[in-house]
């Protein structure tokens, strides 16, 4: 029979979500508990998945390195969202202690307002010049992993965007050939200082899942996604992920995750004794 701690992790990887509602009802010592034993790539989603301001204060009851091996994970866009909600100096040491791309990401999405489309916007895009060919940028979508891509951008010397190309043609493409010739306009462009509100109402959502996201000098920052758009405006209208998410199924979860792990008792020995996750370099 499978361990409590091997099902623990089982459903913390196959329902994320879930995961953080449960987690959510917990007091923050608890949860914390809990994520200073798992793997930081089994807590990150979880994290993610939380609302900001209960993840930060999760982050308060773990030490440094534990708090940036988790954020790590997270990626720019969701460590921000948690970033917000930690007070300084704090805040500024995490930052200080993330992968460099990531700490300049940060940095530069917190001077954007909580509710402008720049505090949602995910900086992890490919973005190539014209002349680059199709072989070589379809390397480096290979190349960025696990990281969610739609599209390849293609922008000048000054990173203004120029067009886009997506996957599937740059897939069928001649190899040799440039991007410029396979890209074409955005179906849509979003500025980064927009409210969210008004970007939720763009046109370009009726066309596509992402769009680009643009600073006032043009510059492509990155894209805002759908699902985080939806996220944000239910986050900054006041309403709680959580409650809406408590269905039979969100019930039944909280059910299976007690009975395996016995947090309801705080029960967190069944995990292993391991040393927080140190973040890579």
């Amino acid at each position: 029979m499978a361990s409590a701690e091997s099902l623990t992790l089982a459903f913390l990887n196959a329902h994320p979500g879930r995961a953080a509602r449960v987690l959510e009802r917990l007091p923050g010592p608890e949860a914390a508990a809990l994520f200073a034993r798992l793997p930081a790539r089994a807590g990150g989603p979880v994290l993610a998945a939380m609302l900001p301001p209960t993840a930060a204060r999760l982050l308060d009851h773990l030490d440094d390195a534990a708090a940036l091996a988790l954020l790590t994970v997270l990626g720019a866009q969701s460590a921000v969202g948690v970033l917000r909600h930690l007070a300084e100096p704090r805040r500024s040491r995490l930052i200080a202690g993330l992968p460099t791309a990531t700490a300049v990401a940060s940095r530069l999405l917190l001077g954007y307002l909580e509710d402008s489309v720049g505090g949602w916007v995910d900086p992890d895009v490919i973005a190539v010049a014209p002349e680059c060919a199709a072989g070589e940028a379809l390397a480096r979508v290979r190349r960025g992993g696990e990281a969610e891509v739609e599209q390849v951008y293609v922008v000048d010397a000054e990173q203004r965007l120029l067009g886009v190309v997506e996957l599937p043609r740059l897939v069928r493409g001649v190899e040799t050939a440039a991007v410029v010739s396979l890209m074409h306009a955005p179906l849509g462009m979003l500025s980064a200082s927009a409210p969210l509100t008004s970007a939720a109402a763009h046109a370009g959502w009726e066309q596509a899942a992402v769009l680009p996201v643009l600073e006032r000098n043009e510059r492509l920052l990155g894209v805002l996604r759908r699902p985080a758009l939806r996220r944000a405006l239910a986050l900054n209208a006041g309403g709680s992920l959580a409650a809406n998410e408590a269905t039979v199924v969100g019930f039944l979860a909280r059910g299976y995750w007690d009975a395996v792990s016995g947090l309801a008792e705080a029960s967190l020995g069944v995990f292993p004794r391991t040393k927080p996750v140190a973040p890579e370099d």
